[in-house]
């Protein structure tokens, strides 16, 4: 039994990884995004691979050793299901045919003499993958890390405004995880602890980046397989009772609840049986879902199984939350404004395009934004304390611009009521001291 600093930072890596995973899978931001319960495989199976490879070195058994090698495979499987998933929402790519054509080439170079040995490395005796088995490792190593930095810089080149910020920490971890143990690589040939050091330290730091920018904001995992732009709902008269725009549209929502009409009345035969209809445009695709009571268009870059299954789950909550409306044909949108709550339920992951810049008005303080002078005063008896109150102001701006009459109406009555209890408090004081005197 050899305990050196090898085995030690090896051991270290390797529960670390596992701890995070479970942090992962825990996040109940991320626990059901398809994607990463393959990312998240992967990573586990990194984490047995690194204590593999410390007991390897701990015991001098070249048998862990092999075992730590052959988890290269469907660690590079696993995270490159999960990665094309996440790109394109497909789970095969040309990555998995020189993955299972290195690994079947590794399977069997494991029972050939002299794949593993024992070294001493400055020192320290070490288990060492040497020549084509050695060679082979390093491919599947390769390739890892190349899988992980494309899609790092694909997800914050594409990344919006709003959420760039995270989408650069996420990168961060990757650069970490990927370049910086590539970079190391030339350190074999003069220092091979030092180099299995830093690549057992850079490995752990690296993905707890990434782990921390993915829980933190799950949105950067939808950035790259498609864009919500739009979503809009009209009732079967062709209303528009409910519109939500990702990004900035010049259409209102008459125009685009025309289309949808037109679109219902070229394909009536289909829409008469309900279901999803597909519509391809110049730079996206609009999908309509037709329902009992309402008919539901979203606007998208392309079409998707998590899209449409998302969208006939909002359809049917929506119906569901306004029947009482439907059913007595309320025309007026105010009245569907809380269906805000389903977008923040089902859309919650997508991201903005709306802000492009940090110049935007949606993101200045509350001193520069302008909002209803009736609210503005209501806002100032409300919170006294000026911190507060510029928080508000610049949260109502992020806002959809609509100030529902409703709102005003409860905020006198509630003022009201409050008034009349205090008032009666007050003549009960009164009266019990009137009492007692």
């Amino acid at each position: 039994m050899d305990l050196n600093l090898y085995v030690i930072i090896s051991f270290i890596a390797g529960i670390i990884t596992l701890i995070a995973v479970v942090f992962f899978y825990i996040s109940p931001k991320t626990k059901r995004i398809t994607s990463l319960f393959y990312i998240r495989l992967s990573m586990a199976i990194m984490g047995i691979s690194l204590i593999l490879d410390a007991i390897s070195a701990l015991l001098l058994n070249i048998y862990f050793s092999i075992a730590s090698a052959i988890l290269l495979i469907p660690i590079a499987i696993f995270l490159s299901i999960g990665i094309t998933y996440t790109i394109k929402e497909s789970y095969y790519s040309i990555n998995l045919i020189f993955i299972s054509g290195f690994g079947v080439l590794l399977i069997y170079l494991t029972f050939q003499p002299g794949a593993v040995k024992l070294t001493k490395e400055e020192g320290i005796q070490m288990v060492s993958w040497v020549g084509l088995f050695g060679f082979i490792s390093d491919i599947l190593t390769f390739i890892i890390l190349a899988n992980t930095f494309y899609w790092g810089i694909k997800t914050w080149k594409n990344a919006p405004y709003l959420i760039k910020k995270e989408a650069s920490i996420f990168f961060l971890g990757i650069i970490i995880m990927s370049i910086g143990i590539i970079l190391v690589l030339p350190l074999r040939t003069y220092s091979h602890l030092l180099y299995l050091i830093l690549i057992f330290t850079f490995s752990p730091l690296g993905l707890l980046i990434i782990i921390y920018a993915i829980i933190k904001e799950p949105k950067i995992l939808y950035i790259l397989p498609f864009t919500v732009h739009r979503i809009l709902i009209k009732d079967k008269q062709g209303y528009p009772l409910f519109d939500y725009d990702w990004s900035e549209s010049n259409i209102s929502e008459m125009m685009f609840t025309g289309f949808i009409n037109a679109v219902q009345v070229m394909s009536e035969d289909i829409m008469k049986i309900g279901g999803l209809v597909n519509i391809n445009l110049e730079d996206g695709i609009l999908i309509v879902n037709d329902s009992e009571l309402i008919t539901v268009g979203l606007v998208a870059t392309k079409s998707s199984k998590l899209l449409r299954k998302i969208l006939i789950s909002f359809s049917e909550d929506f119906q569901h939350m306004f029947e009482k409306n439907l059913k007595a044909s309320v025309k007026d949108m105010v009245e569907y404004e809380s269906a805000n709550v389903l977008i923040d339920k089902y859309f919650s992951n997508f991201p903005f395009k709306i802000i492009p810049h940090k110049k935007h008005p949606l993101i200045l303080s509350g001193k520069y934004v302008k909002i209803p002078q009736e609210l503005d005063n209501k806002l100032k008896n409300i919170f006294t304390d000026e911190s507060e109150y510029e928080l508000i102001k610049t949260e109502l701006a992020k806002s959809p611009v609509c100030v529902p009459e409703e709102f005003m109406t409860l905020y006198d009555e509630l003022k009201e009521e409050m008034d009349q209890i205090s008032h009666k408090d007050s003549e009960d004081s009164d009266a019990r001291l009137i009492d007692y005197e």
